[in-house]
């Protein structure tokens, strides 16, 4: 009976170990999937409707002939933002493993801050029909009022950079974890950690006036992190997390 009850432990161990293991790689697959999925959105509502709008003449005209196209990009807009908003959701019972008060940050910072920035956007864009009903209305949306109000809309650049920089802000929280606890290779997470000051400064150049934010200087100097967040995303689908590394106390 006692030589049953020593296995007892291990037996529960095991159990233990298998679970963690499966929610440790559930929760990477996800969270790999919705970085793609968050990454292709946004690819194709900058294609649809961001830089179509931005290069028109007239911004509200060019709304109301393509309301659709419009519609789409506000939606995949919203697909962006609610798509990165669920990966700390998603990682946050691996990453809390690992600092609480760092991971309950990232979840902050990444999963509702964020979000309500890219909703802020996607309503912004939302609204451009409407009004361009109402100036049609009165002085024409070529009007030099209504190409103004127009312009005034889209012109997201201060938001995109304040949204840029409190991605920095969550993305160098989660970095810093993935860092300390191993469980991705160390080579991703610094890349991770050396890309985001770059973006950073990009956005902080064209905030300045030093550099247009559509800028190749911008582009460049994002390419960096870009290149990794995708790297990191088929490394968590194809590999998973490595839970024997988890640990409470950071090492260097």
């Amino acid at each position: 009976m006692s030589s049953t009850k020593s296995y007892l432990p291990r037996i529960q161990g095991d159990s233990r170990s298998g679970n963690r293991v499966r929610e440790h790689r559930a929760a990477a697959t996800t969270a790999g999937i919705l970085y793609i999925i968050g990454t292709v959105a946004g690819i194709l509502s900058k294609g649809l409707t961001y830089f179509p709008v931005h290069n028109a003449d007239d911004p509200l005209a060019y709304a109301a002939d393509h309301s659709g196209a419009v519609a789409t990009g506000a939606l995949l807009v919203l697909v962006v933002g609610l798509s990165l908003a669920m990966v700390p959701v998603v990682l946050f019972p691996v990453l809390r493993r690992v600092n609480e008060v760092l991971a309950t940050g990232y979840l902050i910072i990444r999963g509702a801050v964020e979000a309500i920035a890219y909703v802020i956007v996607a309503t912004a864009w939302l609204l451009l029909v409407p009004l361009a009903d109402t100036v049609s209305a009165g002085p024409g949306t070529a009007s030099p009022s209504g190409v103004r109000l127009g312009t005034l809309v889209i012109d997201s650049d201060g938001a995109s950079v304040i949204m840029s920089l409190v991605f920095c802000l969550g993305g160098a929280l989660f970095y810093i974890l993935l860092f300390w606890s191993r469980i991705v290779p160390r080579w991703i997470a610094s890349w991770g950690l050396i890309g985001i000051p770059l973006y950073a400064a990009a956005y902080l150049l064209a905030m300045y006036g030093v550099v247009e934010i559509n800028s190749s200087a911008v582009t460049l100097l994002s390419l960096p992190l870009a290149v990794q967040e995708m790297v990191l995303a088929v490394w968590m689908i194809a590999r998973g997390f490595r839970p024997a590394a988890i640990s409470n106390t950071p090492e260097f």
